[in-house]
């Protein structure tokens, strides 16, 4: 997967993120954070922010989400100083899995893999192969999976969770409007 975003500010660091099977170009403002970047990898590669892990060549410390991307500056009006990573144009960041994904990768493994049989579910209910009964039906069974799912106190599985049961409730509504059409 590859691909390239731009920001709209005038001065901006373009970094090459690679890792995972994604290769992306960014273009972020210096003044963004390592959490503004992690959000627009997030929403490139579907990794979320909290399951990212990045490594740049001689720059150590890229744990603290609150760090700017380019160097450190003083705010002029609370004349505070501004940490920064001081990332220049062209950076190599790699990307990897956080140790918290290790904790997390049976959970996201169930998670995905429910998703996967939603999908299945729909398409039977789309092109009729299903009835509404049997698609509502199995669609309880795989909330019961879902339930199932440990999030060993993770917020970030705990989120995954609650968009699967939302993404199986919908398909089971929609197969319940559909038999009340029927």
């Amino acid at each position: 997967m590859s691909s390239r975003k731009s920001s709209s500010a005038g001065a901006s660091i373009l970094l090459r993120i690679a890792g995972l099977g994604h290769h992306i170009e960014l273009e972020i403002p210096p003044t963004a954070t390592l959490a503004d970047l992690k959000s627009e990898i997030e929403e490139q590669t579907g990794i979320l922010a909290q399951y990212q892990r990045l490594v740049a060549k001689q720059h150590k410390k890229m744990e603290d989400n609150s760090l700017l991307l380019g160097p450190s500056i003083t705010d002029d009006s609370s004349n505070e100083e501004k940490a920064g990573i001081g990332l220049e144009t062209r950076t190599k960041i790699l990307l990897l899995h956080s140790p918290r994904y290790a904790q997390d990768k049976a959970g996201i493994d169930t998670l995905t893999t429910l998703n996967k049989e939603i999908d299945k579910i729909e398409r039977g209910r789309q092109t009729r192969e299903m009835e509404d009964k049997v698609v509502q039906e199995l669609i309880i069974q795989i909330c019961c999976k879902i339930d199932c799912v440990d999030t060993n106190g993770s917020d970030a599985l705990r989120q995954m969770r609650k968009q699967t049961i939302q993404r199986a409730e919908k398909v089971a509504q929609k197969s319940s409007d559909d038999e009340k059409r029927g």
